[in-house]
């Protein structure tokens, strides 16, 4: 899952990221409408929390050309403008809920719960093959069944080959996936975290492999029998 929020006050952009980033996925934060258009330009998001009032303007045009896109994300304006009218305007035009400032951590939680369960965007609680398998929301996997606490990065990795089991993913592909746009990626960081959690799925038992196909990306599936 890939979200963006655009919210022009930094620390409350950094807290909302955050606590979107316990939901399993990349969360991007911008905070004018221009940014968020170039954004919307390189990336699709399943989520979006929007603040209302921007440098730049009002940010319900952002929604209401969300709302009209054919893959819309899910819409959540988050917003100190929260008078009855204008909930009523940022519904009428395309937020699919409007959470007033301030709000409880554990309430924006269950409000962007809610609209995700709307549509089809959340993914599976678990994901599996073979004897892995991935509990979302908690970085948890479990291999041979033991448990084990994956890295964020490891889990989101695991998890993209999981959703794309036999299939190749090219390394393009999962670096857009799982790192946010500002976050600084040297050459072999992909790498080096791939071949981490392929060490400890193998350490477990794990009858799955990752494979490297050189110059193009990973596959996972079923390990061949010895």
């Amino acid at each position: 899952m890939r979200s963006l929020v655009i919210e022009d006050e930094p620390q409350i952009g950094a807290y909302v990221s955050r606590l979107l980033g316990q939901l399993h996925g990349v969360v991007d934060l911008v905070g004018s409408i221009a940014d968020a258009r170039q954004a919307l330009v390189n990336f699709k998001y399943d989520l979006a929390i929007v603040d209302r009032m921007l440098p730049d303007g009002d940010a319900l045009e952002v929604v209401t050309a969300l709302s009209r896109s054919p893959e819309r994300p899910a819409i959540i304006m988050l917003t100190s403008k929260d008078a009855k009218e204008d909930v009523v305007d940022g519904l009428n035009g395309g937020a699919d809920d409007y959470l007033g400032k301030p709000f409880e951590p554990q309430e924006l939680i269950a409000r962007v719960r809610a609209v995700l369960r709307r549509p089809r965007l959340l993914a599976p609680a678990v994901l599996s093959l073979g004897n892995v398998e991935l509990h979302l929301g908690s970085n948890e996997a479990v291999v041979a069944d033991t448990k084990i606490l994956l890295r964020r990065r490891e889990a989101l990795i695991l998890g993209a080959l999981l959703m794309r089991r036999d299939r190749v993913i090219t390394r393009a592909a999962l670096i857009e996936e799982i790192y946010g746009f500002d976050d600084e990626i040297e050459s072999n960081t992909l790498e080096a975290q791939v071949s981490r959690l392929r060490k400890k799925l193998a350490a477990l038992g794990g009858d799955v492999e990752i494979r490297s196909m050189r110059g193009i990306g990973y596959i996972l599936r079923l390990a061949t029998p010895r």
